[in-house]
């Protein structure tokens, strides 16, 4: 068994002069953490502050051996009102998570020498001499981590209650090496309904796949992809993506940043000089993430996000990329391309107190109602529906939901 290193220095960065200076070494670790995501960057995460950091507390938590950083973990203090305002609850989430953007995969950058290390450090800071949270709330965490693992034995040695449970599923796909092997891969069915859709939108006149990467068409390209986004969600969700400003400044921005680095993917599909749908993807480290789609509903019968889709993942192989990852969404859709699946970790602590109490009371509450539902659901089953008087004489019929 390795020994632990002793020379580990853990600090705090609250100003935001201190985390633009963290730049290189950001950089430095995000290249040579093998496990790290494009949610993890440098540009997302620094573009995510100026957008969604107002009102919020910056605390980034960075490792350091010799003044060498070697572990950083961005985290911010978000303060609720809790039971009327009678106390406030002080959270302690990962930057990338509050905002209407969410991320996938989130943790920390490490040197991998220094992984496990470092993370057991940062995670005994944060429960020992950190003191300004109440209740840690972590997601989007890979398992199987040296910082998963940190947080839920290194805390539950803190006298902390810890709580972790498993993501809904994400869908993804390894890649092979051409398209003809993916093609091959699917079922009969599915090739046949892929290969004619494809035919039959490009024996349209003026159909054309394009992949926009020129920086001076990514402004225009960006509204063309939230205006279809919106036409293809607005009668489907009472908010859709691209609806608010700090939403449309991050994207916009972090697109400008990533299409000279090579990692911005925006594919749109045209009809007869028309913008039917686009794609906006991201790349990273050999994988090919989906982020967001849009397609304008009159051309429907088209099935432009099908056909889509397949010259994405057409591209992505061509560019050698090993995955095509989904991201969260239990879209059915999903599963037409890619039948893998993956599971990340949601981790919540707490420090014993009020905040503690509370929401145990809560959680004991959920219960309760659930329990309650069930029993009345089962009784509905056996008798029918229930009847129950209002003190008046006058009755009431409860159908079971």
């Amino acid at each position: 068994m390795s020994r632990p290193c002793t020379d580990l220095d853990i600090s705090v960065v609250s100003e935001l002069q201190a985390f633009d200076q963290l730049a290189p070494d950001w950089k430095e670790l995000q290249s040579r953490d093998t496990s790290s995501s494009i949610f993890l960057s440098w540009d997302w995460q620094r573009l995510w502050w100026k957008h969604y950091g107002s009102d919020r507390e910056l605390c980034i938590v960075v490792a350091r051996i010799a003044h060498q950083v070697v572990g950083l973990l961005p985290l911010y203090v978000e303060r609720h009102r809790r039971a009327g305002g009678l106390f406030e609850a002080r959270k302690l989430r990962q930057i990338g998570v509050g905002g209407d953007t969410a991320p996938d995969d989130l943790g920390g950058l490490f040197l991998p020498e220094h992984e496990q290390d470092a993370s057991r450090a940062i995670v005994r800071y944060l429960a020992r001499e950190f003191r300004r949270w109440d209740m840690l709330d972590w997601s989007d965490l890979a398992p199987g981590t040296a910082l998963a693992h940190a947080l839920q034995t290194e805390l539950r040695d803190e006298s902390l209650r810890v709580n972790s449970v498993l993501s809904d599923p994400i869908t993804f796909g390894r890649l092979p090496s051409c398209w003809d092997a993916y093609r091959k891969g699917l079922s009969r069915n599915r090739r046949e309904v892929m290969g004619r859709k494809r035919r039959k939108f490009e024996a349209l006149a003026g159909a054309c796949c394009r992949l926009v990467d020129a920086p001076t068409e990514v402004d225009a390209a960006f509204d063309r992809l939230a205006e279809l986004h919106r036409l293809r969600w607005s009668s489907r969700t009472e908010r859709p993506a691209f609806s608010t400003a700090q939403y449309m400044g991050f994207h916009r921005e972090l697109m400008r940043a990533l299409v000279p680095q090579g990692r911005l993917c925006l594919l749109e599909l045209e009809l007869g000089g028309r913008s039917i749908a686009m794609l906006y993807g991201l790349r990273y480290k050999g994988r090919f993430c989906l982020f967001q789609t849009g397609f304008d509903p009159a051309y429907a019968q088209h099935s432009p996000g099908d056909v889509l889709m397949g010259y994405a993942v057409e591209l992505a192989i061509g560019q050698g990329h090993d995955i095509f990852d989904m991201l969260k969404g239990d879209h059915e859709y999903k599963r037409h391309f890619f039948q893998d699946s993956r599971r990340n970790l949601q981790i919540r602590a707490f420090r014993r107190g009020l905040v503690d109490t509370a929401y145990r009371l809560h959680e004991l509450l959920g219960r309760l109602r659930n329990a309650l539902h069930k029993g009345r659901a089962a009784q509905a089953d056996r008798h029918g529906p229930v009847v129950s008087g209002n003190g008046s004489g006058a009755a009431r019929l409860q159908l079971q939901a």
